[in-house]
Parts: structure tokens; C-alpha cells; sequence
């Protein structure tokens, strides 16, 4: 696997899922680039030739062959013709190996809604914001006249932004776009086996959306449907295309049936995506190599949704009376419980609250002693991050992944789920100030701040969840960019 860039959820999630009997070979650490360093992309093409001879599938993100990760994608100043080039070795990969599948993904540049420059250009924490306005009304002018208020304000995001930032983001964007245009092109010849355009924090109008088009159209015309995918994706990619690589290996087509935690649920655009829960899911379920049922008798696995029954907007302090009132989580537990007695393996994509666990159901789950009856857990970053990645833990696991190995990343998740992404994170994000900190820049990888988040983690879990924490004999902890946003947590389970 050629993994999206050195971050835990993608270079160390794929190892630290249930073992089968198909082995996943990660490139070393020591050419992965970190953050906005690119790997090398020469020692990269390099192990790749050197480590396809004996590979029966090879899942691989073109963003990190050709970039050198998700965020050189974004700051790169590359000409079209290097890029592809880069991207060419791909055919070299099938003549050392002919009967080598390959499972591809590549990135459309997302174009976030906020300022700030910490995965993009230094113009970006100024401007950020206005680009993605000038993005959606150049899209929404296409489509229709604009009313008088978004002329003015478009009008005002013009004066705005330096001609040069724009012409700088817009000049990269179709750069990429065009070498993703290119690298379609090795669906048709049969190159790759099963290619994904995962959309990073899409939108329904903007510049990411108008690269959609094109994409579509290309898919459209070329009727690429059957090998192809596009939905709102980045982070979990990786692990869906492992789970669809030992699914086929394994001559195995697993049947998928879906359980929400409320109806609306099923209906909901999550923050960061562009289309409702429902349909995402049916692509994570496809993507994953398996197919969608619609009565859980003839499942293999249950995908149990705790998705919100409205959408939960930060700082708004009315959300828990409509969250409370349209969903049932006594209802949504008591069918999980259902499920395990009918000998399904149970995976719970807890949706409900961005960027962390839903402690509401977690507590519930603790105190019915469930949270290692269920076979597969995740409450992470966005909607499809989380169901992305508790789909491959369980469809692992029902191939015939070891239950150690399960075990092991079910605890993980709720150490980092639960109480550093639920409780921790805030609590310490909220202090930062005081010590001349903020969340995208802290004291270093091992610094104090990754000291405190340790002690306040393993404090959580053993005060709240006793009888996950007594599983664990060791923890280590890091803050592998830096910021609050995501933690490095390894365990030792007894």
C-alpha cells in the first residue's frame, strides 16, 4: 500500500487492523515527507518498482506518488508534463507485474470555507475564506444570474484577494485537474483495476465542485461507472481499498445491511460533504467491495449509523432539543443487541457529532458491557472518515481477521474516539492560550502539551471506561503534526 500521507489514519490504521491471510507492505517512514515536506518522490517510484514483483494488489494514492502527499498537493509550484511523468510508472507497475491489481485513488484539491494556512498556502489564512466565495458564485454564474446581493458580494471578494493569491490557487487547481484528467485515462486501458476520486471536504458549489463535473463527464462518456467511484472521501480511502483488495483476493462479496439510529438521519449532508448520509454510504459499501441488502436476515455484517437527525452546527445551543426528540438510541442499541444474537458481525459508525465520538451512545454501549460484543467501532474527523474505516474493520475481521488483533484496534478507537477526540481535545484546545499556543501550533511532537494530553487520556479512560482501560498494559502518545488535531496513540494490550 502507498498510503496518503504519513499520518497515523493512513500510514498506521492499515497495520493496525485484524490480520488476515493477505499481508499489507507500507513503504518505510523515513520516505514519507512530513506535513507540508513532500516525500520523495523518486525513493517512492522506487520501492514501488522494487515491491510490486511479488504483490498480488497494489493499493495506491497517485496524490502521494506524484505530490509527494495530500498537502504538497496543495502547495506545489510543479509543471503539468513532471507531473505525469510521475504518474506514468504506473504502466512500468504492470509490466513487472502483469496479474497486479491495482487499486487507485486521486484527490480533487478541496477549497475550504475558512482562513487558515495550515494544510495550504500562507495566502490562505487571510484569504481562504473569499477564495471559496469567489469559487462558489463563479459556479452558482454559470448556472444562473446571481441576485443582487451575491453581485455585491461578489464584487467584494474581487477587490478583496490579491490577483496574485488567485491566480496562484486557480493556476495550481487546473494542474491538478488535468494530471487527474490524464490519469483517468488508465481506467480505460485497464491499468488500474478500480479507480476512486475521494472529494476532501466538498461542497455543493465552488471550485471543487466544477472539477467534479468534469470528472463526472469523463466517467459518463467513457461508461467508467462499474470501475470508478466519486464521493466525499480523503482520510479512510485507503482502508476501503484494502478491505475491497483481500474482499477479492478472498473470492468474497460480503452483503451489507444498514441500521440508522434515527430516520432524518439517513437523509442529513453532513458538514464537509455534498450529498446525503444514504447515498455515501452506498458508495463506502460498493467501494469496499461489497454489496448493500435491505433486510438484515441475509446481511453478513450490520452497519448500525448513529447518524444525527439534524444537522449539528457549532455554537448553535438549541441542537440537543430536535436531536434528542428525533432519534432513539434505546431503540438503536437494543436492534445492535439483535443483531450479535442473530451471529452478524455488528460495525457502529458513530456519525452523529463531527470530528469525535457520540459519548451519549458510547456511555450507553459501556454500561450494557457492549463495547466488545460489537465487532467494529469508529467516531472520527467526518462522516465517511468513520464509516470508511469501520466497514474495513469489520469486513476484515468477517473474512477471518484475527480477534486479538480486533480487539486491539476496538480499544484504540475508544482511546482515541472517545477520549481524546470527545473530551480531551477540547478541554486542552480551550487552554492553549494561556500558555502562547493555539490548535494548529503547539509545543512539538513530544512536547508538554503531548505529555498532558497522555495524562488526561489514560485518566479518562480509566475513570469513565474501567473495562477498556484494564485491557491496555502500556500507552505512548504524540502529536505527529503538531497540532490538536489529531494524536499518535499506541497500545500494548495485555
Amino acid at each position: 500500500m502507498l498510503p496518503l500521507d504519513e499520518r497515523p489514519c493512513n500510514y498506521h490504521y492499515p497495520a493496525m487492523m485484524p490480520k488476515t491471510n493477505c499481508e499489507c507492505v507500507l513503504p518505510p517512514a523515513d520516505i514519507m515527507g512530513c506535513k507540508k515536506t513532500p516525500a520523495d518522490t523518486d525513493k517512492i517510484a522506487e520501492w514501488l518498482m522494487n515491491s510490486v514483483a511479488t504483490a498480488d494488489a497494489l493499493i495506491l494514492s497517485l496524490d502521494m506518488l506524484i505530490y509527494g502527499g495530500i498537502i504538497p498537493s496543495r502547495l506545489h509550484y510543479t509543471d503539468v508534463d513532471t507531473l505525469i511523468k510521475r504518474a506514468d510508472i504506473v504502466k512500468k507497475l504492470k509490466i513487472i507485474n502483469p496479474r497486479l491489481k491495482i487499486y487507485a485513488f486521486e484527490l480533487i484539491m478541496r477549497c475550504p470555507d475558512y482562513n487558515t494556512s495550515d494544510e495550504e498556502p500562507d495566502f490562505y489564512g487571510t484569504y481562504g475564506g473569499a477564495i471559496h466565495k469567489y469559487g462558489k458564485y463563479s459556479h452558482i454564474e454559470k448556472l444562473r444570474e446571481l441576485t443582487p446581493e451575491e453581485k455585491q458580494d461578489f464584487e467584494a471578494v474581487k477587490s478583496f484577494v490579491p490577483t496574485g493569491y488567485l491566480e496562484d490557487f486557480i493556476t495550481r487547481r487546473k494542474a491538478n485537474i488535468a494530471v487527474l484528467m490524464h490519469n483517468l485515462e488508465f481506467i480505460k486501458d485497464g491499468t488500474f483495476d478500480h479507480f476512486v476520486v475521494p472529494q476532501d471536504d466538498s461542497s455543493v458549489y465552488g471550485f471543487t465542485a466544477m472539477d467534479q463535473i468534469s470528472v463526472r463527464e469523463f466517467l459518463k462518456s467513457n461508461t467508467l461507472h462499474m470501475k470508478t467511484a466519486m464521493y466525499p472521501s480523503a482520510d479512510e480511502i485507503g482502508l476501503t481499498l484494502l478491505a475491497r483488495a483481500v474482499s477479492e483476493l478472498n473470492k468474497t462479496k460480503l452483503k451489507v445491511f444498514v441500521k440508522y439510529s434515527s430516520v432524518k438521519g439517513e437523509y442529513l449532508i453532513p458538514e464537509y460533504e455534498d450529498r446525503i448520509v444514504g447515498e455515501t454510504v452506498k458508495y463506502h459499501i460498493l467501494t469496499s467491495g461489497c454489496f448493500q441488502v435491505y433486510s438484515m436476515s441475509e446481511a453478513d455484517i450490520v452497519l448500525a449509523v448513529n447518524a444525527a437527525p439534524v444537522a449539528l452546527r457549532r455554537g448553535d445551543p438549541n441542537w440537543t432539543i430536535p436531536y434528542d426528540i428525533e432519534r432513539n438510541l434505546a431503540e438503536f442499541v437494543y436492534y445492535i443487541k439483535y443483531a450479535k444474537s442473530q451471529n452478524k458481525t455488528v460495525a457502529v459508525a458513530d456519525i452523529a457529532v463531527l470530528n469525535r465520538a457520540d459519548v451519549e451512545l458510547t456511555e450507553i454501549l459501556n454500561i450494557e458491557n457492549m463495547l466488545y460484543d460489537i465487532d467494529a467501532y469508529a467516531g472520527w474527523n467526518t462522516s465517511s472518515n468513520t464509516i470508511g474505516t469501520t466497514l474495513c474493520q469489520a469486513i476484515l475481521y468477517k473474512i477471518g481477521g484475527d480477534k486479538k488483533g480486533n480487539i486491539a484496534f476496538l480499544t484504540h478507537r475508544y482511546y482515541e474516539d472517545i477520549a481524546f477526540m470527545a473530551e480531551v481535545r477540547g478541554y486542552v484546545s480551550d487552554n492553549l492560550a494561556k500558555k502562547g499556543l493555539n490548535i494548529f501550533e503547539i509545543d512539538g511532537v513530544n512536547g508538554e502539551i503531548s505529555k498532558w494530553v497522555y495524562e488526561l487520556v489514560c485518566e479518562y479512560m480509566q475513570k469513565h471506561y474501567p473495562s477498556v482501560a484494564e485491557r491496555v498494559e502500556s500507552v505512548t502518545l504524540n502529536m505527529p503534526w503538531n497540532r490538536m488535531f489529531e494524536t499518535d496513540i499506541k497500545l500494548k494490550i495485555k
